[in-house]
């Protein structure tokens, strides 16, 4: 019971409703169930980014750049995104503010003592669970 009222509700029901909306979002093209699975794939893989424990990502990076090579493959391709973002500014703000929900939370988490595979657990839930209200809610109406 004690991790139940350990819970940040604020922030999480902020999470729901953010990817209700992008669910919603999702469901209201005209694709198929394909899209609705990578939806829920991106959903957990901003869920898992955003739990990964910092000195992974870091030894990650350096290990990486240690080459010149792979530096200026780095800035090439970091120069490609930055086009991507300016012709898809739509979709790019839609991206920051799922990421910036499940920041909040993850910081809440991280504030009230949860270790990464829990806070990846309730991040992937929530955020999964928000995911299937919104497209629950848009084949209903």
């Amino acid at each position: 019971m004690l991790f139940v009222k350990k819970l940040p509700w604020i922030s999480l029901l902020l999470l729901v409703f953010t990817y209700a909306v992008f669910g919603w979002l999702i469901s209201a093209t005209d694709f198929s169930w394909i899209v609705w699975g990578v939806g829920a794939v991106y959903t957990l893989l901003i869920a898992l980014v955003l739990t990964a424990p910092l000195t992974l990502m870091k030894s990650f990076y350096t290990s990486w750049l240690q080459s010149d090579v792979r530096a200026f493959m780095s800035v090439i391709f970091a120069a490609f995104v930055a086009v991507i973002i300016l012709c898809a500014f739509r979709i790019f703000i839609r991206i920051v503010v799922l990421i910036a929900a499940g920041a909040l939370v993850r910081l809440d988490l991280q504030t009230a003592g949860y270790r990464e595979w829990q806070a990846f657990g309730i991040l992937a839930v929530f955020s999964l669970t928000g995911f299937s209200l919104g497209i629950v809610a848009h084949q209903m109406i």
